[in-house]
């Protein structure tokens, strides 16, 4: 059986932030709050290009007129498309109760894509 080759781990990682273009914010039992896409303001990938671990951080606030409060965020999906489909990963964190119009939450989703 045939490794694949660090050019095949770095063309996945630029497929990967190519086209997963969406996250969703859920609660603890995985109910969807939002998604968002990575052309929205708040989502940008943050990795160090050529890292094995991709990062795409979110930046929420209670102001945001699609957030409604109180809502409790546990974990975040990234998604290929925009509504329905299946989560492409899945991250839980610890819960953040997001109760006033002044609270932020920033959520970094990391996923690791090995390199040889």
């Amino acid at each position: 059986m045939a490794n694949a080759t660090s050019f095949a781990y770095s063309d996945l990682r630029a497929y990967i932030v190519a086209n997963w273009n969406y996250i969703e914010l859920r609660d603890s039992l995985g109910n969807a709050f939002i998604r968002l896409s990575t052309s929205d303001t708040r989502v940008s990938w943050t990795h160090t290009v050529g890292s094995q671990t991709l990062e795409l951080t979110v930046t929420i606030q209670g102001s945001n007129s699609d957030i409604q409060l109180p809502s409790a965020f546990s974990q975040s999906a990234i998604f290929k498309v925009a509504t329905a489909g299946e989560a492409v990963s899945v991250e839980t964190f610890p819960t953040f109760t997001m109760e006033g119009v002044g609270d932020e939450l920033v959520i970094k989703h990391r996923m690791e894509v090995p390199r040889i």
